[in-house]
């Protein structure tokens, strides 16, 4: 599913909030074979942890189980490298982009769960754990989840509907397609392939997408005296992918800036600070507000790298305002 980013899964962190414990604490004085011999499995997951008591055994003992969960953490290649962030094949951004970047953004990474002290044991001063995790159940179950999300997604109907509805619906879409995204993250960390998208599902994120791109903008300015501004604002969110439209569009932008144009020591600083009101059918349903600086040797250079980075600034909460209100 912009700029790229990494998502690093901490796995010592994620099997702390996971974690169960048969606290079986060994009364044998004999020594346990997995102490000095990890065990192996198919299907299990083995880690074994110690820790040194200074006095105050419990202490010691969970340091042991932390430790052992550790180890555990290490016999799935600890963390995986991934991005939040949308992966476009054009060089243009779209809507179905910025979309997608902060569906993502809002969908959390999904963490390992399961794991079991599974025995425990005490020799002098020094405390012993065995953690366990069933791989081949946690990938079962992820493929389950992942299959109940395609068959959510192949259900939606995304035709025939008003164009609320329907984005209503390619917002569903997509943010269950970000779950799947995230599941499939997780089967690679347990170390499993991942499960290819059905045609129905690519079919229903295709049209989910192309309902997202063809949604349009009319940008209308509150004085004809901000006509360059109207134009530098209408070309920069072109070039953010928004689909502006001199008339009969989804949704109107209209928009107020003021600026502040400053001079100092051979260089121009333009300062925008913009209002925008997003609305429907002639019902308001969104208010922006942006300040954005921009400075530069030329004073038209300063003003229309401003006007840049405020189309930037607006292409996202126009993104945040499509999500959180047809989700």
């Amino acid at each position: 599913m912009a700029s790229k980013a990494s998502i690093a899964l901490c796995i010592s962190l994620a099997l702390l909030s996971g974690c169960q414990s048969t606290n079986e604490q060994s009364t044998s004085t004999t020594q346990p074979l997995w102490i000095t011999e990890t065990p192996s499995s198919d299907y299990m997951i083995y880690g074994v942890g110690s820790a040194k008591s200074s006095g105050d055994l419990r202490q010691a003992q969970l340091a042991a189980q932390e430790s052992a969960r550790l180890e555990l953490a290490k016999q799935l290649n600890v963390s995986i490298t991934g991005s939040t962030t949308v992966k476009q094949s054009a060089t243009t951004k779209s809507m179905q982009f910025h979309v997608d970047e902060l569906i993502n953004s809002n969908v959390p990474t999904i963490q390992l769960q399961g794991v079991k002290i599974e025995q425990e044991f005490q020799k002098n001063e020094v405390a012993y754990a065995l953690a366990t995790f069933n791989r081949t159940e946690a990938i079962m179950q992820t493929e389950l989840s992942i299959n109940a999300l395609d068959t959510q997604i192949s259900q939606f109907k995304l035709q025939g509907a008003s164009k609320s509805e329907l984005l209503h619906k390619a917002i569903k879409v997509k943010t269950l397609a970000a779950k799947r995204h995230k599941l499939n993250t997780y089967l690679q960390m347990l170390q499993s392939a991942n499960i290819t998208p059905s045609e129905a599902v690519n079919t229903q994120l295709e049209t989910s997408e192309g309902i997202l791109n063809g949604l349009s903008f009319t940008v209308v300015s509150d004085h004809l005296k901000h006509a360059k501004v109207h134009d530098l604002l209408s070309s920069a969110l072109t070039s953010n992918g928004i689909v502006i439209k001199p008339s009969n569009a989804d949704f109107d932008l209209s928009f107020r800036v003021e600026w502040q144009e400053i001079y100092k020591s051979g260089t121009y600083y333009s300062i925008a600070e913009s209002y925008m009101v997003v609305s429907e059918n002639g019902e308001e349903k969104a208010h922006f507000n942006s300040k954005v600086k921009a400075a530069s040797s030329y004073q038209e250079t300063a003003k229309s790298n401003a006007m840049s980075k405020l189309a930037d600034k607006l292409s996202n909460q126009l993104a945040k305002f499509i999500v959180s209100g047809h989700s």
